[in-house]
């Protein structure tokens, strides 16, 4: 690893203190440089009345400021709120700029200074929406267009520039800037002010390439973050010359030369230069027709840097924990209750940057954190913070059970409550009993107990008991009500039957492994075989075969938006097979694993030169399902998305006679693929590790590339590695190292990348799920640098 990172690791107590941000090597960094070719400043003059103030502020005017202040906390939830206060803050504090229909199609950014002050505030965020009226209005329906997020710095003048060339603006009638009023931490003040000067429109040559495969702009795009020694090494540019160099970052020294390849398929036109053959570590530069891209690394400790600053995100992530920079000890307030008693559900980690809390997803954070302990070296430090972390994980799991299969599963919080119980800023925690998260939870029981043998006897006999407990609850809901949906807002609500048969298998091998007693070799064989019963084998005549339907009837096929987890299929078929070599019906297990792996092999070209995994195939007729829909699109109504819905089938490649492939899901108001096209490359590192094949392994390195920069924006999507991370939406958490947004979404209806500086939820947000998908990944390819 790089010596510089190595010192910030031990100046952290390896993480245990956060890593320090480099917003020097960010994608905002280059704004203030970009050449400014037109400017018009906004509201030069002041006048009662402009802005307008909004919500709970109070706006005063003086010396060419605006000051905007406001209370950070309310004794009453805001009109409209849920009584409950589920997902709800204390308010809006805002300040409105009313205008006339004002076409800003002549600028391309917004350019803005703030200065925030909260006494004793640690982190702090400043909103910023357009309205406009034109011929495409903003915000959309669910306003996830039009608007962006700053974190910002506590006390000190600072710029803000938001480039929107993309966004609709032709007849722009409002522009806002707001604060949620989302509580104050117990070191902090009660209350906020802001001032703001010169707003301006501004202009600028080259704004950011924002949607489509092919980017105009002059460039190298690459996995900044580097490459691992083996497999292909591509990069892909626009402007470069007939060959390209590969040199010595430090020294200049040639190393490798190639030509340039021309590749034309129907994303576009695209040039790439392919190092695949050059395998010596050490840090370079690729240089062609006057580009010369960011030093990057060729190494076989990639993995390592990629997990220490996963870590370093988590750990930010804490809940119910002081963690230094962000925030005290929070959420003590969040009430889990069940027959009569309670259990705080502090603990774990907050799920995104709106600081709710999933279960199911803190609990395969733990799995995922064991399972790359498992792979490196024990005894490092690096083992030992994983370990460290899972357990804190874990310790949550265990401590949110009732011990009758019902148990705390998830909580909506978009505030700093103020960790007094009984009053009304409270968060009342979900409980339930379903089957998908015990069985799901018991195999992550089960795993933390091997996983803890020789390092935490105790824990790991604690945890054994739990999953021993956890899975037979579970097997008894399962047998009274089958597929159980859990609560809208919880991430495990678009699980099918396939994906229980997934978990059921997965998490009984797991089980098996622990105690060897052949009642769940058994439960796992006959699950195993419901599993394969699924799968597409060659009866739907489209020449592709190995994805999976939600049942048996074959009648819809699994798909994900947003959260994924497509990667338990191979995850169960993989664990089953290792934990029962003799098994008579391995033949038929493994005999799936290579069909699945051969759907991927069919449908990767399809983003080529990028190596993005395509979200998967679609029937055409599918929007015609009225009953499904709400289970895979949360919020939305279908009578209003039925056409859109059948207009994105349409815009997929045809594959077959009524069947289509989309590179990205089908969604409406929650996009973004990150954890999709993960949870596909963690299967795919599955199965190519499994069967031994370097193609399947190529893929989930492929999908690490992609988040590190080897897209057509050529920003990394990991904020830390490598160069020209973009800043994202982390509100109430503020940046850190190592997060990972939503990820990529699209346009409209359209299957075309598109990734906006508009730094919004969903597809900007900060997320848990994605990141733990991101770790996944990252364990299937221990063997790269050595493990």
């Amino acid at each position: 690893m790089d010596l510089g990172f190595e010192r910030e690791l031990r100046e952290s107590l390896f993480v245990h203190r956060p890593l320090p941000l480099h917003r020097e090597h960010s994608l905002e960094a280059a704004f203030p440089h970009k050449h400014v070719t037109a400017k018009r400043a906004l509201c030069s003059a002041f006048r009662p009345g402009f802005p307008r103030r909004e919500g709970v502020a109070r706006l005063t005017h003086g010396s060419g400021l605006i000051r905007m202040t406001a209370p950070l906390r309310a004794s009453q939830w805001p009109k409209g709120a849920p009584e409950d206060g589920d997902y709800c803050n204390f308010g809006t504090a805002g300040m409105v700029f009313d205008l006339e229909r004002e076409d800003w199609r002549g600028f391309n950014r917004l350019r803005f200074w703030v200065r925030p002050q909260i006494h004793g505030g640690r982190i702090l965020h400043l909103n910023v929406s357009i309205v406009n009226q034109g011929a495409e209005p903003v915000p959309d329906p669910y306003f996830r267009e039009g608007a962006t997020v700053f974190d910002l710095e506590n006390g000190g003048w600072q710029a803000c520039i938001w480039e929107f060339a993309a966004m609709p603006r032709d007849a722009v009638t409002g522009l806002r800037f707001y604060v949620f009023c989302s509580g104050h931490d117990v070191s902090a003040g009660e209350s906020l002010c802001y001032e703001f000067k010169d707003i301006c429109l501004e202009q600028v040559e080259a704004p950011e390439h924002e949607w489509g495969w092919e980017n105009p702009n002059p460039g190298i795009r690459l996995s900044s973050a580097g490459y691992f020694p083996g497999g292909k090494k591509t990069a892909v540019t626009a402007g470069a010359g007939e060959r390209f160099r590969l040199v010595e970052a430090d020294s200049g020294r040639e190393v490798f030369s190639g030509p340039v390849e021309w590749v034309e398929n129907p994303r576009g036109c695209f040039e790439v230069l392919d190092f695949s053959a050059f395998t010596a570590p050490g840090r370079y530069m690729l240089q062609s027709g006057g580009l010369e891209s960011p030093a990057f690394a060729i190494s076989g400790t990639l993995r390592e840097e990629a997990l220490w600053k996963a870590v370093n995100f988590f750990y930010c992530q804490r809940c119910g924990f002081p963690v230094p920079g962000k925030h005290s000890t929070c959420h003590q307030d969040i009430l889990a209750r069940h027959n009569g008693v309670a259990v705080s559900y502090a603990g774990g980690w907050h799920d995104a940057g709106d600081q709710s809390q999933q279960s199911a997803q803190t609990g395969e954070i733990v799995q995922a954190l064991f399972e790359n302990a498992n792979r490196v070296e024990k005894g490092s430090m690096l083992y030992l913070r994983l370990m460290e972390e899972a357990q804190w994980g874990l310790d949550f799991i265990l401590r949110t059970r009732f011990g009758d299969g019902f148990r705390a599963t998830s909580a909506g919080a978009t505030r700093v409550t103020d960790g007094l119980m009984g009053n009304f800023d409270d968060v009342e925690a979900r409980v339930h009993d379903h089957a998908f998260e015990n069985f799901l939870l018991a195999g992550v029981e089960a795993y933390a107990a091997g996983a803890l043998q020789g390092y935490d006897k105790g824990l790991a006999v604690c945890a054994l008991k739990a999953a021993r407990e956890d899975f037979g609850f579970a097997e008894k809901k399962f047998a009274l009500a089958g597929v159980d949906p859990a609560h809208m807002y919880e991430h495990t609500y678009n699980s099918g039957l396939s994906q229980y048969y997934a978990v059921m298998v997965w998490a009984a091998s797991c089980l098996f492994e622990v105690t060897e007693e052949d009642g769940y070799a058994k439960t796992a064989r006959q699950y195993a075989g419901k599993l394969l019963a699924c799968q597409e084998q060659g009866q739907a005549g489209i020449g592709l075969t190995g994805f999976f339907y939600r049942d048996e009837s074959h009648q819809t096929i699994v798909h994900f938006n947003h959260q994924a987890r497509e990667h338990q299929f191979m995850q169960a078929l993989e664990a089953i097979c290792r934990t029962q070599p003799t098994a008579e019906e391995r033949p038929l297990w493994e005999a799936a694993m290579e069909r699945y792996g051969g759907y991927l092999k069919a449908i990767a070209g399809n983003t080529a030169p990028y190596g993005m995994l395509p979200a998967g195939v679609h029937k055409r007729d599918e929007w015609q399902d009225r009953e499904l829909f709400p289970y895979l699109h949360v919020t939305c109504d279908y009578d209003r998305e039925r056409e859109n819905y059948r207009e994105q089938l349409a815009a997929g490649t045809p594959v077959g006679e009524g069947y289509v492939l989309r590179n990205f899901p089908v969604w409406f108001s929650f996009r973004g693929n990150g954890a999709v096209l993960l949870s596909m490359g963690k299967a795919a590192g599955i199965v190519g590790r499994y069967c031994k094949d370097p193609d399947l392994t190529q893929m989930a390195k492929e999908q690490l590339y992609w988040m590190w920069g080897k897209n057509p924006f050529g920003q990394s999507l990991v904020y830390g590695m490598g160069r020209n991370y973009c800043r994202q939406y982390a509100v109430l958490t503020g940046e850190s190292v190592g997060e990972v947004p939503v990820g990529v979404e699209t346009l409209g209806n359209g299957d075309l990348p598109y990734w906006p500086q508009n730094n919004n939820a969903a597809f900007r947000e900060v997320w848990v799920g994605a990141a733990c998908r991101y770790l996944q990944v990252c364990a299937e390819l221990h063997e790269e640098d050595g493990g």
